[in-house]
């Protein structure tokens, strides 16, 4: 696993209160692929049920196609009583490096037109983390998005979007590593960095749904809430984040 360094703690200076660490989650809503409705289904529903129980705002990527084909899915993200952001994960699941602007734009449209969200959304997440076309991102109204490569540090302005850089994705290599993503944790505190955590929804339930929520999810919910608590870190979604950069 490779992390690179980015910035500097200092940098988050007049962005959060008492110049505290930030972790944020993003949450990639797709299920794409045969056979992942389910999955997807489950883990959507185990997220849902700890960040209301930990109250930790996330942002949840829809795949508009995948809200489509699972609307029940979706509107427990949208009924959870946390308020989370949504953000556009493309309407199909399109490679952003390697479509048309003209595609790219269509996608975004029929994506949010299918989602209907409160607000227009101003977090972008590329599928596969496969970057492209800022230009017209940014033309579009989005702020934020999450780059490819991973760091500790803090957010970078790039073409006209803030790069929030994830830390770590919780899949199944990682059932069994809370004690080392509970260490990363500790060096953003430590660092006055960001902690972005990543995932799709099928990728927590293996090898059971309660057995990835007991050995991962809970316990790493449960820390970010007790540093929170003891005032080292603050939680909130990647627009929200980009937002207080914005202001800075």
């Amino acid at each position: 696993m490779k992390i690179q360094l980015n910035g500097r703690g200092d940098d988050l200076d007049g962005v959060m209160p008492e110049a505290r660490a930030i972790g944020c989650f993003s949450v990639d809503f797709d299920a794409t692929r045969p056979g992942r409705l389910s999955s997807n289904r489950v883990g959507t529903r185990n997220a849902v049920e700890l960040s209301l129980r930990y109250n930790i705002p996330m942002t949840w990527a829809i795949c508009g196609k995948t809200a489509e084909e699972d609307p029940f899915a979706y509107e427990m993200v949208l009924r959870s009583g946390v308020e989370h952001e949504i953000a556009v994960h493309t309407y199909s699941h399109v490679d952003v490096s390697k479509c048309s602007a003209e595609t790219l734009v269509e996608e975004v449209d029929r994506c949010i037109s299918v989602l209907a969200p409160a607000r227009r959304p101003r977090t972008f997440i590329f599928p596969w983390n496969r970057e492209g076309h800022f230009d017209v991102l940014a033309r579009l109204g989005f702020t934020a998005y999450r780059g490819a490569d991973r760091a500790l540090g803090t957010p970078q302005k790039h073409n006209g979007m803030w790069n929030i850089p994830p830390v770590y994705y919780l899949g199944p290599l990682s059932y069994g590593q809370s004690s080392l993503i509970k260490k990363f944790i500790a060096l953003c505190v430590a660092s006055r960095s960001v902690f972005h955590l990543w995932f799709h929804p099928w990728s927590i339930v293996e090898p059971s749904p309660e057995a990835f929520a007991a050995d991962i999810l809970e316990p790493v919910f449960k820390c970010l809430d007790e540093r929170r608590r003891e005032g080292e870190l603050e939680l909130v979604t990647l627009g929200e984040l980009a937002r207080r950069l914005e202001a800075a």
